[in-house]
């Protein structure tokens, strides 16, 4: 196991939550030579789901890579999926309705879901504990065994990081700043369908607000702070990829676009300082 401390709570109001991809992208970064320190800089708590934690740490260089961020003062810890029923309080009819709707896209887990509560109201439910193991050991979805014997389930992380963002924004009203960090466009899509149907369940509540940053978001964060130059960018980022953006328009309004944009047309876009990469 990595040396990262284990937490049951959240006291803290500025919080980024990380998933595989982004810590190996991150990762490879610092490999290449260039500081990171701006990026994680501005967190008081960085959140890493157990499920998330066991992907990390079937690579041997990206477990010590954030056993380095632990050692060098980077506040990183991780929170197992059974411990998410602390952090609402023990409101568990809610609890199910949150992970209910983080699962919403994926039919296979929905449907075992409804199973568990057909016929009962929600509150006679065994305890969370119980039936989120039992979700994950029984995981309706592919498994792969890995070299290292860990059976790789898929969307598991995905699903345990939405999970623990809607806790967190629902939640937690002191929070000042809430971001994820992923690459996976699952994570996200997960993020915004669950969002949509918890604001139906919870219609008497207000969200913290939650920001993304995607690997594109990085890179233009430390674009525009000299951090990087072009031959970064070119070097680090996939040549074509989908982004989601804001712009500001001529007439100061602000126009939502999503495209496919190469590196060279990437760079041309974030020379924009009116852009904001959502995505």
């Amino acid at each position: 196991m990595i040396g990262i401390e284990k937490i049951t709570k959240i006291d803290k109001k500025r919080i980024a939550l990380m998933d595989t991809s982004s810590i190996s992208f991150i990762q490879s970064l610092q490999n290449k030579g260039i500081k990171i320190d701006s990026i994680l800089k501005d967190y008081e708590l960085i959140l890493i789901p157990g499920w998330v934690l066991a992907e990390i740490e079937d690579a041997p260089g990206r477990a010590e890579f954030i056993r380095n961020l632990v050692d060098g003062g980077y506040p990183i810890y991780y929170i197992a999926e059974e411990s998410y029923s602390e952090l609402t309080g023990y409101e568990e009819g809610n609890l199910y309705e949150i992970v209910l709707a983080s699962v919403s896209l994926i039919g296979q887990i929905k449907s075992y879901l409804r199973k568990l509560s057909e016929g009962r109201d929600l509150l006679d439910m065994e305890e969370y504990k119980e039936w989120i193991n039992k979700l994950y050991d029984e995981w309706p979805l592919p498994k792969e065994v890995l070299a290292n014997g860990r059976i790789k389930k898929k969307n598991a992380g995905e699903v345990s990081i939405t999970i623990l963002v809607e806790i967190v924004s629902w939640y937690y009203p002191k929070t000042e700043t809430l971001t994820v960090y992923s690459q996976d466009s699952d994570t996200y899509k997960f993020y915004l369908e669950a969002e949509a149907r918890i604001r139906k369940q919870f219609a008497s509540k207000i969200p913290e607000p939650v920001s993304y940053k995607s690997n594109d978001c990085i890179l233009c964060q430390l674009f525009r702070e000299g951090e990087i130059k072009k031959e970064d960018i070119r070097e680090c980022r996939k040549d074509e990829r989908k982004i989601t953006y804001s712009k500001e328009q001529s007439d100061h309004s602000t126009v939502l676009v999503t495209e496919m944009l190469d590196n060279d047309k990437f760079i041309d876009l974030i020379k924009n300082e009116s852009v904001h990469i959502i995505f």
